[in-house]
């Protein structure tokens, strides 16, 4: 395993696992860990992967972007420019990736959590695990996350998740397309290895072709 303060990298079978690492803080994400991420992923040898799952240490996957960054009055002209490049690498990456992908939900999947699963092929949700996009509750415009939210979901969905920032319990998740499968809060990550590694064992060639078929869009 390969280590870095914020981000940890484990690759086994073939299957890659990036765990956010700040579990004091349940995940919550700065600069510095959104650029961790960024250069985990984009650092992963493509020839030596076969699936990817993103999870989270601690009691919580992700708690959304650290509460200083998202309150700070001057939040435009501080991080907004830096936070929507790193995105847009991160989220690049992950609708380009040849092979499944998939987030392994625990916890709470908040904010830019929840945003990272809408660019992946699956969630695996824990049965406790709410998701909320609560942006809009801190006078931020997340418009990046509406493309795949509305095709997920549906657009009057996909309005109220947006404009409310109201949390999801795994029921309705499941319900309105988010969740792949929702199981004990313990089993999350071996589930989504399940999940990513079924569909690892097939051709790969063919697989490319169908998640291009079904891409997310930008």
């Amino acid at each position: 395993m390969a280590t870095a303060d914020l981000v940890q990298v484990d690759r086994s079978d073939g299957i890659a696992t990036v765990r956010l690492n700040r579990p004091d803080k349940l995940n919550a994400v700065t600069l510095e860990l959104l650029s961790e991420l960024r250069d985990a992923l984009v650092g992963l040898p493509e020839e030596a992967v076969d699936g990817l799952i993103v999870a989270g240490n601690g009691p919580a996957t992700c708690a959304g972007m650290d509460r200083e960054i998202v309150a700070d009055e001057e939040y435009d002209e501080k991080y907004a420019d830096e936070i929507d490049g790193l995105n847009d690498e991160i989220y690049g990456f992950l609708t380009s990736c040849p092979y499944p992908t998939a987030v392994a939900a625990h916890g709470a999947l908040v904010g830019i959590g929840f945003i990272l699963s809408l660019r992946c092929d699956f969630l695996v949700l824990g049965e406790e695990t709410t998701l909320s996009l609560p942006e809009v509750q801190f006078g931020i415009a997340a418009t990046h996350a509406i493309a795949p939210l509305e095709r997920i979901v549906g657009t009057r969905a996909a309005k109220e998740i947006a404009l409310t920032g109201d949390a999801i319990d795994p029921d309705r998740a499941r319900e309105l397309g988010l969740a792949n499968r929702v199981v004990a809060e313990d089993d999350v990550e071996d589930a989504a290895r399940e999940l990513v590694g079924g569909i690892a064992e097939h051709e790969s060639t063919v697989v490319r072709e169908l998640k291009s078929a079904t891409s997310v869009p930008e």
